[in-house]
């Protein structure tokens, strides 16, 4: 196989435009949450997601409990030959009634070797557990994967997979086994009046789609980790549902089937390496049952280790960890820093750094008699004693994107630190190499506190800088925001009466909208009245010193993201007030792109689509004077080339034409083209995110409009790729 690697909540998934996003919509277990996902109409209650698998799986179960063994140190009677002694267990939130701990310690005593924890549904829920759980159960010394539960008649497969690597932090630490995909049963499939989403089991997709999603999960999965997903389903949903596709043979099967032999789906003949027997299992430190799986007696899992960072003529100590189904493993390794070896029996690495910086190519392997061996590579970087360039003071202004890069050196060129950091202007993070990223929202004068550290986790060096961000400029795109339901425009006929009125040239008709997401008119900016109830609140223009912000969405929604009302109005004759009132909106069976009431569909003045690398906005123009199809980055200069606006029918409009996707295609590294405007679903685009930098994704193919490489050249052609919710060059700012 391909390897390098007691009740739980309903919720709601509601996207409401930009103001509630996928994203943002995680919900808790153990809480009287009922609300219903919207979908043509539809109302879903998805009161599965504290679960771990489906009702249909479960009720497959076996007809009575199988107690775990306390050591699991003998062959249990009955149990295949194909399986090992070795077990793990899986849970969700449901293991957590009333917010009740695992001791993972307990169930590690007991003898179980592996936890397989659920990390996210969709890409509208996270489990609230998964992060404390996988540290809890890697402490213990169990290996760790988390799952996630697909839907894939919500969003795309490669969007799922963002999503759900995204949610997990994941990344290769020697303790986390590959991502699995959960692909089963539709847990929502009942009658739309019994708040089902009218499906089947499959989804509503055919054979050939459910193939194509999975690929493009398993392809993403594989980018961003090196390593495909493991497949967990039965034989039963696979023959059903995918036609016994054999596209996946090759990757990892996690099997659930509750028989004496697990049954295998066909493309796997007999080779699963995960067989869930169980959901009966009653392991100590646990409140009540779980899932419980053997390993297979031929497979064998190498811990990808990560990469290895320590200070020359230090003394190293790390430990590589297997999990193995047959015999005794054995470890291996070439590569190694000078000075340093491995212990050919235990996988431990110890030893001391050599005395000059460099970094070293490793590659380790497991083997066990009768598995095939397995090889993880690294890098290990041996780095000289870290020091801080100039730390010098930062500027900025709310609504204006960062990119700064932390001076540090170490002897070795690249990413060889780990560097963290305190007291960020809001909205903005740095990631693990020093690269501060974001859209501040937060006027103000901060002390930024940076650190850099390596695997020994003590501060190797610190430093810190002042960073003052301003208000927003008042200046921005201006005009006329416009009402779709009767194409009046939005007039501020004093400081508390904002109403509706034919468009004209009044000065009170003429917004300006600034880079911070507020309104202006006049000198004074839009505000919201408090909300007190779910009647509509009042609206008044008031100072901009402190302004409220109105996020723009899809399908030209504007959300006041102070209290997540939407603006909308109350008539159709002229001075008829607006008002921000309670979101409304109808949506699809992807939960990707939504309609909404036409009295909520404003479109704004068009003007820049920014970039979140400073200063480059999205263009169509090539060069000097060149105008093209395709859709470039170049510096922002604000004028006709890159005067965008979105449209209430889900289109990026520049001047006549829209922005879509070229001749339709839909996988990753696409360029996207201005065309003639259609309601085709490549030219439909969703807004997600903010309060200001956000993401714009293309339903059709589950990704995000992207600058590919986080480029600053100018002429770079922008082009959908994956949804990483730390990547600034799919971060815009939208009026």
């Amino acid at each position: 196989m391909r390897r390098a690697f007691t009740t739980a909540a309903a919720i709601t998934v509601v996207l409401l435009g930009a103001s509630a996003t996928a994203d943002a919509l995680t919900a808790s277990a153990g809480t009287a949450s009922s609300q219903a996902s919207t979908s043509h109409g539809r109302h879903i209650i998805r009161f599965n997601v504290g679960k771990t698998h489906s009702p249909k799986l479960e009720s497959l179960m076996a007809p009575k409990a199988i107690a775990p063994k306390a050591a699991l140190q003998m062959r249990p009677a009955g149990l295949p030959s194909v399986a090992s002694t070795v077990q793990g267990i899986d849970v969700a939130s449901f293991q957590h009634p009333n917010g009740a701990a695992i001791n993972w310690s307990q169930v590690a005593q007991a003898g179980y070797k592996f936890a397989f924890i659920k990390g996210t549904e969709g890409s509208y829920y996270t489990n609230p557990y998964y992060a404390g759980d996988a540290s809890g159960a890697k402490s213990a010394g169990l290996l760790v994967a988390p799952y996630a539960f697909a839907i894939p008649n919500y969003s795309g497969g490669a969007l799922q997979a963002d999503y759900a690597l995204d949610r997990a932090n994941y990344g290769a630490d020697g303790r986390t086994l590959p991502l699995i995909l959960d692909i089963e049963y539709d847990p929502y499939a009942a009658p739309v009046s019994q708040g089902g989403d009218g499906t089947n089991s499959c989804y509503g997709l055919t054979a050939s789609q459910l193939v194509a999603w999975i690929t493009a999960f398993a392809n993403e999965t594989s980018r961003r980790t090196g390593q495909p997903p493991v497949i967990y389903t039965t034989a039963d949903w696979w023959h059903t549902c995918t036609g016994d596709s054999a596209a996946f043979a090759a990757d990892p099967l996690w099997v659930a089937s509750y028989a004496t032999s697990p049954v295998v789906p066909a493309p796997w003949a007999s080779a699963w390496t995960y067989w869930q027997y169980t959901n009966k299992a009653t392991p100590p430190g646990v409140s009540g049952t779980t899932d419980a799986s053997w390993l297979s007696s031929t497979a064998l899992e190498l811990a990808a280790p990560g990469s290895q960072s320590d200070q020359v003529s230090s003394t190293v100590s790390r430990q590589l960890t297997a999990l193995d189904g047959g015999g005794a493993v054995t470890f291996s390794a070439t590569g190694l820093p000078t000075g340093v070896q491995i212990d050919a029996s235990t996988g431990a690495l110890t030893g001391t750094l050599p005395v000059t910086a460099a970094p070293f190519q490793v590659s380790v392997t497991a083997s066990a008699t009768g598995d095939a061996s397995v090889t993880q590579s690294f890098t290990w970087n041996a780095h000289g004693k870290p020091s801080f360039g100039t730390l010098a003071s930062q500027t900025g202004s709310v609504g204006s994107p960062v990119r700064y890069q932390v001076p540090a050196s170490d002897g070795l060129s690249g990413c060889t630190l780990r560097f963290s950091a305190t007291g960020l202007p809001p909205g903005l993070g740095i990631n693990s190499c020093g690269l501060i990223t974001g859209w501040p929202a937060t006027g103000g004068h901060y002390t930024v506190n940076v650190q850099v550290t390596d695997n020994s986790g003590g501060a190797l060096a610190t430093g810190s800088f002042a960073w003052t961000i301003g208000r927003a400029a008042g200046t921005g795109p201006a005009g006329h925001i416009v009402l779709r339901s009767n194409g009046k425009c939005l007039a501020g006929l004093s400081t508390t009466s904002i109403a509706i009125e034919t468009c004209g040239t009044a000065t009170n008709q003429h917004w300006t909208v600034a880079a911070d997401g507020s309104l202006r008119v006049n000198g004074s900016c839009l505000a919201a009245k408090a909300v007190t109830s779910s009647a509509p609140a009042g609206l008044t223009l008031t100072s901009c010193t402190s302004p409220q912000r109105w996020q723009a969405g899809s399908k030209a929604v504007l959300t006041n993201t102070s209290n997540g009302r939407c603006l909308a109005d109350t008539g159709s004759s002229n001075g008829a007030a607006a008002v921000a009132a309670v979101c409304q909106a109808t949506f699809n069976n992807t939960g990707s792109s939504s309609t909404p009431s036409t009295s909520q569909q404003w479109t704004l003045p068009a003007g820049p689509l920014a970039s979140g690398i400073p200063g480059n906005c999205a263009s169509n123009v090539r060069s000097a004077g060149q105008q093209i199809g395709a859709v470039t980055l170049r510096g922002c200069n604000g004028t006709s080339a890159q005067a965008w606006s979105v449209q209430p029918t889900g289109q990026l409009q520049l001047g006549t034409q829209c922005l879509g996707l070229t001749a339709g295609a839909t996988t990753p590294g696409t360029r996207v083209r201005l065309g003639p405007c259609t309601t085709a679903p490549s030219q439909i685009w969703q807004v997600t995110g903010g309060p200001i930098g956000i993401r714009i994704l293309n339903p059709l193919a589950g990704l995000c409009l992207s600058d590919p490489g986080d480029s600053a050249t100018a002429g770079t052609q922008l082009v959908i790729g994956p949804c990483v919710a730390s990547d600034p060059g799919i971060l815009w700012r939208v009026s």
